[in-house]
């Protein structure tokens, strides 16, 4: 009887550690790079002085832009912030050169991955606000297949549940 609780104890030892493994396989990064990359991080950094670092990024299931910020934006900023990059994010050439050319490479059974813009307040590693967005299939035969990204949800550190947020981004592109 000792013999089936040792082996039951082996099996339980060894489910955790194959989640762990698991889950920290699904939290590593693999950062993009193109030059359409390049002069979106130098533009953005421009514009938004308070920017002190801009990583574009994937890992199962998200796309994702993030921010670490030197002091919080005020809600404004936010919102233009935000639009820039989802236009940026929504843009045929990033979904061709980034999505299709990197992710869905990486990750071909995945599917159309969820879009993140995270912004990080510098000294206090808290997200002080993450928008994300998940695909949504496109009704339309002629579309080929290719997910929609409309409903975006924000995520604050006094709003953790999230809420839609009003804007997509598309309809006003700077």
């Amino acid at each position: 009887m000792s013999g089936i609780k040792h082996c039951s104890g082996i099996f339980y030892v060894m489910n955790i550690l194959a989640l762990v493994l698991f889950l920290t396989a699904c939290t590593s990064y693999t950062n993009v790079s193109s030059e359409e990359v390049k002069s979106f991080r130098q533009d953005i950094e421009q514009d938004f002085p308070a920017i002190q670092k801009t990583e574009i990024r994937y890992s199962t299931p998200r796309v994702e832009v993030a921010y670490t910020v030197k002091t919080e934006p005020d809600e404004e900023e936010i919102r233009r912030l935000f639009t820039r990059t989802t236009a940026f994010m929504t843009s045929p050439s990033f979904q061709s050169e980034i999505i299709d050319a990197q992710y869905r490479k990486k990750y071909p059974s995945w599917g159309d991955p969820e879009l993140a813009v995270t912004i990080t307040l510098r000294g206090k590693d808290i997200t002080a606000y993450q928008f994300t967005c998940k695909p949504e299939k496109s009704d339309s035969e002629s579309d080929s297949g290719n997910a929609t990204y409309a409903q975006w949800y924000v995520q604050t550190p006094d709003d953790t549940a999230g809420k839609p947020y009003p804007e997509s981004g598309m309809e006003n592109e700077e």
